[in-house]
């Protein structure tokens, strides 16, 4: 009959190393555990089953011939059946640990087994013989057994049946044939450590049994060394870096601590296809040890996302039973290798009065089907789409572009811009499509308070809110922007009129050239950002002498009857750039008299009738100027002409008279009907003096 077991290894294996010394016994050199020394009558010292023989121990000098030996299961035996301990001057210590032990001792047929531990007592349900054969189809399957990095042991398998209802019990058979059981309930996987029982340096066989419903099921057992083996970690998920490589996929991470010589494989799918088995290159541990890293390269495809899985395991040794694999890792979502061109509309609106214009985007997007892991946000293989913003007006300020989320409406000045749509994913941007939205054309009617002297020029305008920065941009009229200058201006203390007050130097040429310059006034409170300006102010000035440059050209005089003549010229210059020329004045002089008349009309008209006002027989001259509202012209060369002996002239000129005003009243007036008025008026024109021609 087997002799009672004393399992002490809840409390711990007694350390008394020192006992080993004065009996001649030996402790094996690969085992660094001190043991107990001594014997307790008819019970059995087990320990762990774990280690190789440790101890062999002969004992002379205790009554009765004493032989201590402990093998694989660490037993002391009596050879005599005597009771008793060997003692020696260090055994009263072992002594005074024998009424401790004897509390631990179970009565003889007590239940001993805990919750934790493998139970070496018969199971709770009938025999697994009484079930369904081993690796049935609804039974437990698929075990695989291995040891953790730093978390002890683990079991794990797979179950098809039912899960309400049923238990699990994993089964244990050591070299000995002594077997026991760890009690998992309905969980398929559980850990342990090498302090419950089972050998982990040994080989032990283990196995599955299910009960469920009065009937018992088995999977197929698998015999091994539990310390050899060796479950790897999978890739770090979240550390995978994916790019591309000579048409195919590059994923890298860094080697788990530890794990080394791993052997890869990764599984990938597309969407509504199952998934695909392949094999990583053989890591090279010269290559990657520098950077402690490990890679796999993989397909790509070119128009379809894809999800990845990787796993690692211990390289197989030679002669020894493959490691079983790690877990999959979380998926690594890819997108496609070409994306797909984003197709953009615009449409802008005028600039509003707070000197900024909508611009309304409309983009199609590109409908992308993705694989069942990686349809959540932030997968990993989602299309963003984004902005980039180029303002091409004001060219001094510091930040030109700015790169955005992409978002249907935009507020912008009415300056130039460049707008590119592209898409973007994991591995960068794709292909763009570029949008130019041209410079608002709207300017205001009035000219620029602006002041030219022999210091230079001068300009003012109503100030904003305090802290703003002014970027003030001219180029001549009817450039494309490539010629334009600006400068920028932040006034630092608020101006007590009101106005803002700019000043170029006469060295500094600016606006120094004779012609019409379209001038804006941007303004911002983060000037940083290129599409936080919006335009104050735009209108135009006639740079250089404007004087003399816009002195209207050929002016002519035409007699057109007995007292009038017709004075035509050209547009001045001025009348080129918006809003600068406002009036032009003749001059008419009598030069025998030495009288002057001038008269203004309108910047649109070019010909004026004078009549009334000539004498007969009288010389005159003929002079033309543009006025702008700041400056009066200069004027235009003198044209002179004579009238006839006909016509007299008693009374101060009158206003000017239009030609086209004169050819419709004249026209009228042929139109009119019978009666005193026109009668009056015909006889008027019968009384006038045939021309002096």
């Amino acid at each position: 009959m087997d002799l009672p077991v004393l399992d002490i290894s809840p409390c711990g294996v007694l350390y008394l190393a020192s006992l080993t010394q004065h009996h001649g016994c030996e402790i094996h050199p690969h085992c660094s555990m001190n043991l107990l020394h001594g014997h307790f009558g008819p019970w059995l010292i087990v320990g762990r089953e774990d280690l190789f023989d440790l101890l062999s121990c002969s004992v002379s000098t205790c009554s009765g011939a004493w032989t201590g030996h402990l093998g694989p299961h660490w037993q002391l035996r009596s050879s005599s059946g005597a009771t008793g301990l060997c003692m020696d001057p260090m055994g009263q210590l072992v002594a005074r640990l024998v009424p401790l032990l004897l509390l631990l001792l179970p009565e003889q047929g007590a239940e001993a087994c805990g919750t934790s531990r493998c139970c070496f007592q018969d199971p709770p349900y009938p025999d697994a013989d009484s079930g369904s054969p081993p690796d049935s189809a609804s039974g437990p399957r698929d075990l695989s057994c291995y040891r953790l990095f730093d978390a002890g042991f683990e079991c794990s398998w797979e179950y098809d049946g039912p899960a309400a209802g049923v238990s699990h019990f994993l089964r244990c058979c050591l070299k000995s044939g002594r077997c026991c059981y760890f009690a998992a309930g309905s969980a398929t996987k559980l850990q342990f450590s090498d302090q419950d029982g089972i050998s982990v340096l040994h080989t032990v066989t283990l196995w599955v049994e299910s009960w469920v419903t009065n009937r018992t099921e088995k999977s197929p057992e698998i015999t091994l060394n539990l310390y050899n083996s060796v479950k790897y970690d999978p890739p770090p998920s979240g550390d995978i870096k994916v790019s591309m490589s000579a048409g195919q996929l590059l994923m890298e991470w860094e080697t788990p601590a530890r794990q080394d010589g791993a052997e890869l494989q990764f599984r990938h799918r597309t969407p509504g296809s199952p998934w695909k088995l392949g094999n990583c290159q053989h890591q090279d541990d010269a290559a990657f040890g520098e950077n402690n890293g490990e890679s796999c390269l993989c397909p790509l495809e070119i128009d379809t996302a894809q999800e990845f899985q990787l796993r690692r395991r211990q390289r197989p040794r030679p002669g020894a039973s493959a490691s079983p694999w790690s877990s999959w890792s979380r998926p690594v979502c890819v997108p496609p290798g070409t994306l797909p061109q984003p197709e953009v509309k615009f449409l802008v609106e005028p600039l509003a009065s707070n000197g900024t214009r909508q611009v309304t985007l409309q983009m199609q997007r590109p409908q992308l089907q993705l694989p069942e892991g990686c349809r959540g946000p932030k997968s990993g293989a989602e299309v963003t789409y984004h902005l980039h913003l180029h303002m091409l007006s004001c060219p001094c300020k510091a930040q030109a572009t700015k790169t955005m989320r992409f978002r249907k409406t935009l507020h912008l000045s009415g300056a130039a811009y460049d707008l590119a749509v592209f898409s973007c994913n994991r591995f960068g941007p794709g292909p763009n499509q570029s949008l130019h939205i041209p410079a608002d054309t709207y300017t205001e009617p009035r000219a620029l308070n602006i002041s030219v002297r022999t210091s230079g020029t001068t300009m003012h305008w109503p100030a904003q809110a305090s802290g703003l920065t002014y970027c003030i941009e001219w180029q001549p009229q009817g450039q494309d922007g490539s010629t334009a200058n600006c400068t920028l201006t932040t006034p630092k203390d608020q101006d007590p009129t009101g106005m803002v007050t700019h000043h170029w130097s006469q060295a500094s040429g600016a606006m120094q050239q004779t012609t019409c310059y379209h001038i804006i006034v941007f303004a911002s409170s983060r000037p940083e950002k290129p599409n936080s300006w919006y335009t104050l102010l735009s209108a135009y000035h006639f740079g250089g002498n404007a004087s003399v440059a816009g002195i209207p050209q050929d002016v002519l005089v035409s007699k057109g009857g007995l007292d009038f003549v017709s004075v035509d010229w050209k547009p001045s210059p001025l009348s080129t750039c918006p809003g600068v020329l406002k009036e032009y004045v003749i001059r008419c002089q009598n030069k025998d008299s030495n009288q002057v008349s001038e008269l203004s009309v309108n910047s649109t008209e070019t010909q004026v009738i004078l009549r009334g006002c000539l004498g007969a027989g009288a010389n005159y001259s003929v002079q033309v100027r543009a006025d702008t509202a700041t400056m009066k012209g200069a004027w235009s060369q003198p044209r002179h002409f004579h009238m006839g002996p006909f016509g007299t002239c008693a009374h101060p000129c009158p206003h000017p008279v239009p030609a086209l005003l004169l050819s419709f009243l004249e026209a009228r007036g042929s139109r009119l009907g019978s009666g005193p008025a026109q009668q009056t008026s015909w006889r008027r024109r019968r009384k006038r003096k045939k021309p002096w021609w």
